[in-house]
């Protein structure tokens, strides 16, 4: 962890100031003071979601729960080299690389380094660390993926956050919460996957700030997706014109995201939706009764 990041004051209302008309994400020149720690399940998951936040605000750290490689490489991306190391050594670059275009400094990324689709199995030890963090960048708002069944990492996402808020110590410190938010990724809809939009929480949209990118910002979002070369084949399936954002609503994790199988089922990968709940509820029940008031 780096202890030496600094931030400027915090607004009172970090979402409010972020959807302001005037001086929010959207305008022509954005004043928002709010602190972002955006937690990302993988590498390039931050650019396909929240590059308006990366570019735009100039308080934003990034983290990075697993290393983006698989332990099986038949779920590798078809351009990739080497061994397991060498693949998650190959994401850890073109991150350094997409983000030094947003001007983040390698200081403010980091990353836990689980295995890609295992954060599941290691989620109190991963709360764990994420709290701990949290207690020392202090952010105003916390970026993340929503509970969507796309990716079993991405539902570890949500989950970390929310656990880590809701347990957050600092040694008897008074500690400010973070308002939770999030950035799309993709889930299963009408037996495909849906990238760039939300899914509806409990049949109910939720208000959402939609950023349409000016021409300038989606050729920089394009620039930092390209970086990641490793992950062309994915990453075309995912555009550049607009990017959302929403207050994280309270997930009920026991409960699957929609009806029917989710989209890391129907491909098939080894983690079932209900083993993942089974963990998820696990890891809730050992969280309690130990929120910081």
């Amino acid at each position: 962890m780096n202890s030496n990041v600094s931030f400027e004051s915090p607004a009172r209302d970090p979402w409010a100031a972020l959807c302001h008309p005037e001086t929010g994400l959207a305008s022509c020149k954005p004043n928002v003071r709010a602190r972002v720690l955006l937690l990302a399940a993988h590498p390039d998951d931050e650019t396909i979601g929240a590059t308006t936040i990366l570019t735009r605000l100039p308080d934003v750290t990034v983290v990075f729960l697993t290393d983006g490689a698989p332990h099986n490489p038949k779920f590798w991306s078809p351009d990739a080299r080497g061994s397991r190391d060498d693949y998650a050594r190959t994401r850890w670059e073109e991150a350094i690389s997409a983000l030094t275009l947003a001007r983040i400094p390698p200081e403010r990324i980091l990353s836990l380094g689980a295995a890609d689709q295992d954060v599941i199995f290691a989620v109190p030890a991963v709360i764990a660390w994420f709290a701990a963090l949290l207690c020392q960048l202090r952010p105003d708002l916390l970026l993340t993926h929503p509970y969507e069944g796309g990716h079993p990492d991405h539902d570890a996402a949500a989950l970390v956050a929310y656990l880590a808020i809701r347990n957050l110590k600092c040694d008897g410190e008074s500690t400010s919460i973070p308002q939770l938010i999030e950035m799309t990724s993709y889930h299963a809809k009408e037996g495909g996957c849906e990238t760039g939009r939300f899914l509806p929480y409990q049949s109910q949209s939720l208000a959402e700030l939609v950023i349409q990118l000016s021409p300038e910002g989606r050729a920089r979002k394009e620039e930092m997706l390209a970086r990641y070369t490793s992950q062309r084949h994915l990453l075309q399936n995912f555009d550049s014109d607009s990017e959302r954002f929403r207050l994280a609503p309270q997930y009920d994790f026991a409960r699957p995201p929609h009806p029917g199988r989710l989209w890391y089922e129907c491909l098939g990968w080894p983690t079932t939706g209900a083993r993942w709940r089974e963990l998820a509820t696990e890891a809730v029940r050992q969280s309690q009764g130990r929120v910081c008031v």
